[in-house]
């Protein structure tokens, strides 16, 4: 049986000297970061894009960096974590129509990468958030 893989492709913006970290509302498990299955033989950096474009619509993306595996405290899969980024001009908040589940909407805003989760985050996303915050370095 072949080995399931996770990738999180993270992007970031910086506004008024404060990084901001993309996330969304999931309709039936609160506030996550973009996250998805890895197809057989892919690579995880085309994984991480293509996730990003299907759960967001962000098309033009490119990966900056890797910052590890995350290994959730549910059992399951590790998480492969990019942090990418795009040219593409973003908005302070959109929809998407994501096809998984049998189609949900995701609502996509900004927050900041130096305020703590608030209680409507997914536990394991909060951990992600640590994670990546114990990795990433700000400059």
């Amino acid at each position: 049986m072949p080995l399931i893989e996770k990738v999180v492709p993270v992007v970031f913006r910086e506004i008024n000297n404060n990084l901001e970290i993309l996330v969304f509302r999931h309709p039936l498990a609160g506030i996550q970061i973009v996250k998805g299955t890895v197809e057989h033989q892919e690579k995880l950096e085309h994984a991480a894009l293509r996730e990003l474009y299907e759960e967001s619509g962000i098309k033009n993306a490119q990966i900056y960096s890797y910052l590890g595996k995350h290994i959730p405290s549910e059992a399951g899969p590790d998480w492969h974590v990019f942090v990418c980024s795009t040219h593409e001009a973003l908005k302070d908040k959109w929809s998407h129509f994501c096809e998984d589940d049998n189609g949900l909407t995701f609502e996509f805003f900004w927050h900041s990468f130096l305020s703590p989760p608030t209680e409507e985050w997914h536990p394991l996303f909060k951990e992600l958030f640590e994670f990546i915050k114990s990795k990433y370095k700000l400059n």
